[in-house]
């Protein structure tokens, strides 16, 4: 199984590089598991590496800046829940395939057949059905869900979103081509655990960084941004294909955080 690369701490610092033999200003945003003194030391060391491949003109990079994203908790090295750019949490997983299907695969048949006077939701879950058969490394274990704009599918059988292959067959289900992107680089799927605070009728804050999230304003809005929350849903559970994994401690999680089986209103 693999791990989320993620980091539990953050810094945000200026550094003084030379280039061309100027001197310029350059921000980093850095983490480290360790401490944020160890993230300090690290944005030094990334500093002068910067500096040296602009040097030696090598456009080479090997930093792995892990999500960018504040961790809110950690599930387990594979499962970890960060809060995005607009403060909804997050599960990071390099255990399960997560594939948000917003549109499927269109074809003349769609006039024809019990696809014909299905509704769209219906009919990506139909299509999405057809493409499993077609798809052995897919899997064969699902669970469906509801979204507000669409359908959400949790696969038992993990992709590498970085793999060629799995790109080939992500782009066969309909997925979204900046989240497969975004699931390519960070090496893992991303499944939103809590509402979109506009469709909450709250305000929406700014995370910038990792670090709004240590601010007393932050703290105020995510009270008034979970009592919000309590009687929505993110999802609403439909249907398993194959073996059901419910039971999954992951899964159980994930369920109970978007209130999937409580038939909220979406959002």
């Amino acid at each position: 199984m693999l791990a989320v690369k993620y980091f539990k701490y953050w810094v945000k610092e200026t550094h003084r590089i030379r280039v061309a033999g100027q001197p310029e200003e350059i921000k980093l945003l850095v983490g480290s598991n360790e401490s944020k003194e160890a993230a300090s030391a690290q944005a030094l060391l990334r500093a002068r590496d910067i500096e040296a491949r602009i040097q030696n003109r090598d456009a080479r990079d090997d930093y792995e800046s892990g999500i960018k994203e504040h961790v809110s908790r950690v599930l387990d090295d594979a499962n970890v829940v960060t809060i995005c750019r607009y403060g909804a949490k997050i599960l990071n997983t390099a255990q399960y395939t997560v594939l948000d299907l917003d549109d499927y695969p269109k074809s003349f048949c769609d006039l024809f057949g019990a696809a014909r006077k299905m509704t769209k939701k219906e009919r990506i879950v139909f299509k999405f059905e057809q493409a499993v058969a077609k798809l052995p490394a897919l899997g064969s274990d699902f669970r469906i869900y509801e979204t507000a704009n669409g359908i959400r599918v949790i696969g038992k059988q993990y992709l590498d979103p970085a793999a060629p292959r799995s790109m080939q067959i992500m782009r066969k289900v309909h997925v979204d081509w900046l989240y497969m992107v975004l699931s390519c680089k960070q090496r893992c799927f991303r499944a939103r655990l809590s509402p979109k605070p506009y469709r909450l009728g709250i305000k929406t804050i700014k995370v910038s960084s990792p670090l709004v999230c240590e601010t007393d304003e932050y703290q105020r809005w995510d009270q008034m941004y979970e009592a919000a929350s309590r009687d929505v849903s993110v999802v609403h559970y439909l249907k398993s294909i194959g073996k059901d994994f419910a039971r999954d401690p992951v899964v159980r999680f994930h369920d109970e955080q978007c209130n999937a089986h409580k038939g909220f209103k979406l959002a």
